[in-house]
C-alpha cells in the first residue's frame, strides 16, 4: 500500500455518493416498473422492497417508501379509477410507479414513490380477462350455460357466498322479505370472496353445488374495487361456471362492475339484490299468467261445450230427417215390389186360366176325369203360390228393415262416441288448471269477496281476505299493504 494515497472513512464515502445523488437525481424523477416483494406500514409511512427478476432469478432489488405526505395523494388518484391502495400494495404484484432516488449515509439507497400508475394495473386486468376470455372461447366454454334451459320456477337454490357480508344478506332478505313467493329451499355454499383461497373455494363450491338437486345456482358478491372483484375474471371460477349443468346467476358487485364471470354465467344480474328479484319475479309473473291461462282455458271450454251441443242437437236433426227419408223411401220401395209382385201373379194366373180353359175345351170330350184331377192340382197350386208369394213378401221387408236399422245404429253409435271422446278431451284439459291441483303442488290463492286479490283495484284496508290451500282456508283482515313496485306502505 502506497502510504501516499488518500483514505476515507467509509462516512466519507457513503457522504460523497450522498451529495453526487442529491445533485444528480434530487430534481430529476424516473417511472419504473418493479415487483412488490414485501409491504410493511409503520406510523402512516410505507417501506416496501422492489425487485425485478429473469426465468425466476432476481436481477435487482432496491428498498422503497412512500412517506405519509405522499399516500394520501396516491390513495386519491388510484381512487378515480375504483382502485385501492390496499389493493396496489400487495405482494407479487407488478405496479409501475414515480420514483426519486435517495441516498442516506446510513440507511444507504431508497426510492422515494411520488405516483403509482392505475393505468398498468388496469391494463393489466383486461389483459388478463381478455386472454382468459379466448381461451374460454378456444375451449368452447364460452357459450355453454346459455344453452341451458332456465324455467319460470326455480325454487331450490344454491348460494355462493360470504355469509354475513351485505351483499350475500341482501340476496337472502330479499328472498325472504318480498310479497311475492318467500316458499324458497336455500342450499348454502360459504366461501370467501377476497381471500387468496377465494378462487380455489368458489371453483370448488361450484362442482359441488352440481352434485345436489338444485334449480339453479347463485353466486352473490356485494361491491367493490376492480382489485377485490378481478378473481371473478380467472379461468379457474369461468371455466367451472361453463361447465355447470346447472344455470348460473351471477349477482356480483355494483352495476357498474363487469367481471368475466358475468359473460359466462346463464344470466347476469347487476347487484344481489337484483339477482333475488329475478327468481321470485319470473314465480309471480308465471303465477299471474298460468290465471290468466286457466281463465281463458275456462272460457273457451264453455264456448266449445256451448258450441258442441249445438252441433249434437243439429246432427240429430239430420240424423232424424235422414232416418225419416230412409223410412219411406224403403216403404215407397217395399210398396212398388209389393204391387209388382201382385200384379206378375195375376198376369200368371190369368194366362194360366186361359191356357188350362183352352186344353179344357180341346180335352173335354176326351178325358173329363183328367180334367177334375187337373183342376184340384191347379187348386194346390194356387194355394202353395199364395203362400210363397206372401212368405217371399214377409223376407224382402224384413232383411231390409234390418238393413235400415243396422245402418241407423252405426250412424248414431258414431256421433254419439265422436262427442263423448271430445268432452273427455275437454275434461281433461279443465283438469290441468283445476285450483285444486295447482294448491296440491303448493300454490295459494287469496280473494275477497271471491274475487283474486291480484284483480282488485279498490283500497283493500280492513277487507276480509280468505287465503285458499289444498288443506285449509285462512280468514285474515289486511291491516297493511305493501306495494310491490315501490314499497310503498299504506
Amino acid at each position: 500500500m502506497n502510504p501516499e494515497e488518500k483514505t476515507y472513512t467509509l462516512t466519507q464515502l457513503h457522504v460523497s455518493i450522498e451529495n453526487w445523488v442529491r445533485k444528480t437525481f434530487s430534481i430529476k424523477q424516473i417511472w419504473i416498473t418493479c415487483e412488490i416483494a414485501k409491504v410493511n406500514e409503520k406510523n402512516g409511512h410505507y417501506y416496501l422492497e422492489l425487485v425485478d427478476s429473469q426465468d425466476g432469478h432476481r436481477t435487482a432489488q432496491a428498498k422503497g417508501v412512500i412517506w405519509r405526505t405522499s399516500f394520501d395523494s396516491i390513495e386519491k388518484q388510484l381512487a378515480r379509477f375504483d382502485l385501492r391502495t390496499s389493493d396496489v400494495l400487495k405482494e407479487g404484484l407488478e405496479i409501475k410507479c414515480l420514483v426519486t432516488v435517495n441516498f442516506h449515509k446510513v440507511y444507504g439507497m431508497s426510492l422515494v414513490i411520488s405516483q403509482i400508475d392505475p393505468a398498468t394495473l388496469l391494463g393489466d386486468i383486461e389483459k388478463q380477462k381478455a386472454e382468459t376470455r379466448l381461451r374460454l372461447e378456444k375451449e368452447g366454454l364460452y357459450h355453454l350455460q346459455k344453452a341451458l334451459y332456465f324455467g319460470p320456477i326455480n325454487k331450490r337454490i344454491a348460494i355462493i357466498g360470504s355469509p354475513g357480508t351485505s351483499g350475500f344478506e341482501d340476496f337472502i332478505n330479499e328472498l325472504e322479505r318480498n310479497d311475492i313467493y318467500t316458499n324458497f329451499k336455500l342450499k348454502i355454499f360459504a366461501v370467501g370472496v377476497q381471500s387468496s383461497e377465494a378462487v380455489d373455494e368458489i371453483t370448488n363450491a361450484i362442482k359441488e353445488a352440481n352434485l345436489y338437486d338444485v334449480d339453479a345456482i347463485a353466486i352473490v358478491r356485494g361491491g367493490g374495487s376492480k382489485m377485490d372483484l378481478h378473481i371473478f375474471n380467472s379461468y379457474s371460477i369461468c371455466s367451472a361456471v361453463a361447465a355447470s349443468k346447472i344455470p348460473i346467476v351471477t349477482g356480483i358487485g355494483h352495476e357498474s362492475d363487469d367481471s368475466l364471470i358475468d359473460e359466462v354465467a346463464h344470466t347476469r344480474m347487476k347487484t344481489p339484490t337484483a339477482a333475488a328479484k329475478l327468481f321470485y319475479m319470473n314465480i309471480g309473473v308465471f303465477s299471474s299468467s298460468l290465471s290468466n291461462t286457466s281463465k281463458h282455458i275456462q272460457l273457451q271450454i264453455r264456448e266449445l261445450l256451448s258450441q258442441s251441443s249445438g252441433e249434437l242437437q243439429f246432427y240429430s236433426g239430420i240424423l232424424y230427417e235422414r232416418v225419416d227419408e230412409i223410412l219411406q223411401i224403403n216403404e215407397s220401395l217395399l210398396n212398388r215390389q209389393v204391387g209388382g209382385i201382385q200384379y206378375e201373379f195375376k198376369t200368371y194366373l190369368t194366362d194360366t186360366k186361359e191356357s188350362l180353359n183352352e186344353s179344357l175345351r180341346s180335352l173335354q170330350y176326351f178325358v173329363f176325369s183328367g180334367i177334375q184331377i187337373e183342376l184340384s192340382q191347379l187348386d194346390a197350386i194356387k194355394t202353395l203360390m199364395g203362400r210363397t208369394v206372401e212368405t217371399l213378401i214377409k223376407d224382402i221387408s224384413s232383411k231390409e228393415l234390418r238393413q235400415i236399422n243396422e245402418l241407423l245404429f252405426i250412424r248414431v253409435q258414431f256421433v254419439l262416441n265422436a262427442s263423448q271422446d271430445y268432452l273427455d278431451f275437454c275434461l281433461q284439459k279443465l283438469g290441468l288448471v283445476d285450483p285444486y291441483e295447482l294448491f296440491k303442488k303448493g300454490y295459494t290463492i287469496s280473494t275477497i269477496g271471491g274475487k283474486d286479490i291480484n284483480q282488485i283495484k279498490e283500497d283493500l284496508l280492513q277487507k276480509e281476505m280468505i287465503t285458499h290451500s289444498s288443506g285449509y282456508d285462512v280468514r285474515s283482515t289486511i291491516n297493511e299493504i305493501i306495494r310491490t313496485n315501490d314499497k310503498t306502505r299504506n
